[in-house]
């Protein structure tokens, strides 16, 4: 009987390895896969310009150096992540006559509140904070700008219209008549989902609606067109394609848990609804297959090999001694042995974390730090090239001495500081 269940399980693990695993229907905005919600094929289409794209993955201080007289700055995606240096950046790069379009489910509320004018934005937070700014519609009404074509696009999930949180841009932002911002897109005839908000000598652009710049869109001949209509806006000189501020998939799963409504149900109580980590691995055939292998395997051991075959053999676990005279006691001989070099790459790993934390460096373990360490950080050139210094030095040296290690910790403190 066991041979005969083991058998079964194995043959139904093969006819669902065999029918193989169907496309993702998420929203992850991926520019090199190619499932319908992802981004390969607009990142090829702004490739395909003459003045070329360049993707920015470490830090937006490149937007500093753009030597072009005219550039623009793209980002698409569920959500943004711009730190106060970030918005800085990017406001200094428009501000000198430059285009950024941003598409996304919401602003940043700092670059927001920039944008839209403090009395305008924050007039309506507290409003917006009890009544969501979305719609959940399966098709859209989309149009770019008065008088053009208007757009019916169908969401989807699984090759089936499925309702989603199509999200809109609430009108009372546009509110102050000394701004110079419009309107430029409508969603369902009431609703504005594209507008212009200017800064300096140039502009951005929101669209509240990334979805619909995505494969499954732009490879239709009869759907593509919205998103040329949108993207229009982009001028001459070369695009500069944001992948350093995109959100984790798993934090923007969190944020869209939080505002978009689960799936209507009848008949019994919903197991999904409320267990969000389980929904999410019945939308993800790999996941799904993963999770009901694992269950029949579990159902399996306790129908065949859940009897215990020998007694409980009690674990002794080892005493532990968490007193401080302990710990003061194992300090004192580290320090006395002298091992300096294991507290100095103790303190590079706190710097690292620092860095990144604070400010957006990706340094990893094991590796030199950036060259470019006072730019990425705002630090004067001569208290980086110091810490640069002494930093490689450490790293290198499997022995350090007792000056050596306070010539560390002095190079490395002003970073702390900044």
């Amino acid at each position: 009987m066991l041979k005969r269940a083991l058998w079964y399980g194995i043959v139904a693990l093969g006819l669902l390895s065999f029918y193989g695993c169907p496309s993702d229907w998420s929203e992850t905005y991926r520019i090199k896969k190619k499932n319908p919600y992802d981004l390969y094929v607009l990142h090829q289409l702004l490739s395909a310009r003459p003045e070329g794209l360049i993707t920015i993955e470490d830090s937006l201080s490149i937007l500093n150096n753009v030597s072009a007289p005219k550039s623009n700055y793209v980002f698409v995606g569920n959500y943004a992540y711009y730190n106060e240096r970030a918005i800085t950046e990017l406001l200094a790069f428009v501000e000198k006559g430059n285009t950024a379009f941003i598409a996304t489910h919401e602003l940043p509320e700092d670059l927001a509140a920039h944008l839209f004018g403090n009395d305008c934005y924050y007039g309506v937070y507290d409003y917006q904070a009890d009544h969501d700014n979305f719609l959940y519609l399966d098709t859209a009404r989309l149009r770019v700008s008065a008088g053009t074509q208007e757009y019916e696009l169908i969401q989807v999930w699984n090759n089936r219209p499925s309702p989603r949180a199509t999200y809109y841009i609430q009108e009372e932002y546009l509110c102050d008549p000394e701004i110079d911002n419009e309107a430029l897109g409508t969603l369902n005839a009431g609703y504005t989902n594209y507008v212009r908000l200017s800064w300096g000598e140039g502009n951005f652009y929101f669209l509240s609606t990334p979805i619909f710049l995505t494969n499954y869109f732009l490879v239709d001949s009869a759907r593509y067109g919205y998103g040329a209509d949108a993207l229009a806006v982009l001028g001459d000189g070369p695009v500069y394609w944001d992948e350093f501020s995109r959100v984790p998939p798993s934090v923007a799963r969190q944020r869209d848990q939080q505002t978009q409504r689960n799936r209507n149900y009848s008949g019994g109580r919903n197991l999904l609804q409320g267990n969000e980590a389980l929904r999410y691995i019945q939308e993800q055939a790999p996941l799904a297959l993963a999770w009901y292998t694992l269950v029949a395997a579990a159902i399996l051991f306790v129908l065949f090999r859940g009897k215990r075959r020998q007694r409980i053999i009690p674990i002794i676990r080892r005493r532990e001694n968490s007193s401080k005279r302990f710990i003061d006691t194992i300090s004192r001989l580290v320090y006395q042995k002298g091992n300096h070099s294991a507290l100095a790459r103790q303190e590079l790993a706190s710097l690292r974390f620092y860095l990144q934390d604070r400010f957006g460096v990706r340094w990893k373990e094991d590796e030199p730090p950036p060259l470019n360490l006072s730019e990425l950080i705002g630090a004067p050139p001569e208290v980086a090239k110091l810490a640069l210094t002494e930093i490689r030095m450490a790293q290198k040296q499997k022995f350090l001495g007792e000056h050596q290690l306070v010539r560390f910790y002095r190079a490395i403190e002003p970073l702390y500081k900044l």
